[in-house]
């Protein structure tokens, strides 16, 4: 397609998209942000005033209606999603989707497929599959530098919304049925192993209910107290990868710090270990069992040869969106990944009921 600007529309103008969207959309891809939009005009109306957009609007079907763009990312809640989406994808506008895009395979399905009819393209973050770290440790495992792959561990968790992160939004839905610590932790843990070891096949879970009411720490709303007690906080995820391949998913909402490394993959030959989450990821960690070099231990890699693109911020899917666009490419970050994902935090309700494994149908 012809390079030129891309019109960006933004839906949801709360912390990440002020903190992540707005002050890098031009910074990350020839592109502009001309609209923002929240349920919440006067959120919408501050964030067009603070960031200079000529545009604001109190919803998506108002933004649709009158505005000229080519891209929204919704940053909207986890319950809003779908709704949001279909609209923009039948509207025939790109979109990029904050996680998870949808809280049902159907769901998904049916935004992948009103894509696909609109022509437009679908992606939906987390990024992790365009992590460089991410990049890198699948570069590492393809040239058999650990051998055969034989598990992986995630760790992803804090100590829950109304704690760790500055709030001036009430923080209350993120404790209700459709929301929660699995949805909004999980599924970051969930896309980093899949990018990695592809497909699951089972998944089983165990969970609790560790903090039944809880006190927002920050904010508008510090000292709320707020009923905690509808849905899990914390959850161990198995996952099988079938060939005797398994993973394990630590997330949740009740680790107030932790020192755990946030992602690691065992080997036959070795370990590929994570360093801690950030916007700038560093090579991973590589440990080598080399009898035949006489060598067992933590070793210095050498230097990409064509390194990917280091990511600055989480913009980066913006990136991703319009390079596919503009090259005719498929993007890294995938509705179809994404919908894999959302069928294992789906089936893992099921699997917490009867105590067992339940088989997952999708793949990407």
């Amino acid at each position: 397609m012809e390079k030129r600007k891309w019109k960006v529309a933004v839906v949801g103008c709360g912390n990440f998209a002020d903190w992540q969207y707005f002050p890098n959309i031009s910074g990350v891809a020839n592109a502009e942000c001309v609209a923002a939009c929240d349920i919440i005009p006067e959120r919408a109306k501050a964030a067009a005033e603070k960031w200079n957009i000529p545009n604001w609007y109190p919803n998506v079907y108002e933004l649709i209606e009158k505005c000229d763009f080519d891209i929204v990312i919704d940053a909207a809640s986890i319950p809003a999603h779908h709704e949001i989406n279909m609209a923009v994808l039948k509207a025939g506008k790109h979109l990029i989707s904050q996680k998870p895009a949808a809280l049902t395979v159907e769901d998904m399905t049916e935004q992948i497929e009103q894509a696909k009819k609109s022509k437009v393209l679908f992606t939906a973050v987390p990024i992790h599959a365009m992590r460089p770290d991410i990049l890198r440790a699948k570069q590492l495992i393809q040239d058999g530098a650990i051998g055969d792959v034989l598990l992986i561990k995630c760790v992803s968790t804090h100590g829950g919304p109304e704690y760790f992160q500055y709030r001036d939004a009430d923080p209350t839905w993120f404790f209700e049925p459709g929301a929660g610590a699995l949805y909004d932790m999980g599924v970051h843990a969930l896309h980093q192993v899949t990018a990695i070891m592809g497909p699951a096949k089972r998944v089983s879970c165990m969970v609790t209910i560790g903090m039944k009411e809880r006190v927002v720490r920050s904010g508008l709303y510090d000292g709320k107290k707020i009923k905690t007690d509808k849905i899990p906080d914390h959850y161990f995820i198995c996952l099988d990868f079938g060939n005797d391949k398994i993973g394990f998913v630590d997330t949740g909402f009740c680790q107030r710090a932790t020192r755990s490394v946030p992602l690691e993959i065992f080997g036959s030959l070795g370990t590929i270990s994570f360093d801690p989450p950030g916007t700038v990821w560093g090579d991973p960690k590589l440990y080598v069992d080399s009898p035949e070099r006489g060598f067992r231990g933590w070793v210095e890699q050498e230097s990409w040869v064509n390194p990917p693109k280091r990511i600055k911020n989480q913009c980066c899917c913006l990136t991703d969106l319009i390079d596919a666009l503009e090259n005719n490419i498929t993007p890294l970050l995938t509705p179809e990944h994404a919908r894999h994902v959302i069928e294992i935090m789906c089936a893992i309700p099921k699997a917490i009921e009867t105590g067992g494994c339940i088989e997952l149908k999708t793949t990407f």
